[in-house]
């Protein structure tokens, strides 16, 4: 995809279950998590239906979530809570849906009653990438042939630090991680500058 990747922040090997929590910008957002960190996904539950992707989301254990359904939504969060409580990596985009810009949307709060009383890892993390690069309003194929058919594309990623909030409620989760996230792709907004950018 001629991703040149800035990436700022430590990824450590997880001693345990470990949740990461990112902005959503891209498609391209799927395979830096896992070249980053391996684990699973938290998906939109329509992927699963596609012919190519939703075989290889199905194949990595991807955990898929129809937003319009609030069972599905609740099977997703057992998933989710079982998949760390068997020590393994979840990363999930809390905004929803991909946007433009770097401005992170509210998170949605219904993700983190999966970690309430476990004691997990919950890493933060940060993407930005050039305007125009965003998967918005256009088809999945649409935007994956576009960024392909860039020469490069920077894209910066900036990871928190590690925190254990055990006993925290999922709404002040979700506002506290809200916070992280958003300085965190403001300063990968930074590493797109240097001067080998494309």
């Amino acid at each position: 995809m001629g991703v040149d990747l800035r990436s700022r922040g430590d990824v450590e090997q997880a001693t345990g279950g470990r949740l990461i929590v990112s902005s959503h910008r891209s498609a391209i957002d799927i395979l830096i998590t896992f070249s980053l960190f391996g684990g699973r996904i938290l998906s939109r539950g329509d992927i699963g239906r596609w012919p190519v992707a939703g075989h290889l989301a199905r194949r990595t254990g991807t955990i898929f979530v129809d937003r319009d359904s609030r069972a599905s939504g609740a099977a997703a969060i057992r998933q989710v809570r079982r998949a760390l409580s068997a020590g393994d990596t979840v990363t999930v985009f809390p905004e929803g849906t991909t946007y433009r810009g770097d401005e992170v949307r509210p998170f949605n709060a219904g993700v983190f009653a999966a970690v309430s009383r476990l004691d997990v890892e919950i890493v933060p993390m940060g993407i930005a990438y050039p305007a125009g690069v965003e998967y918005f309003e256009e088809s999945m194929a649409a935007h994956l042939g576009r960024v392909a058919g860039r020469r490069a594309t920077p894209v910066g990623v900036v990871v928190g630090k590690p925190r254990r909030m055990k006993n925290a409620k999922a709404s002040e989760l979700a506002a506290t991680l809200h916070e992280e996230v958003q300085a965190l792709t403001y300063t990968a907004r930074g590493l797109l500058s240097a001067p080998e950018a494309r």
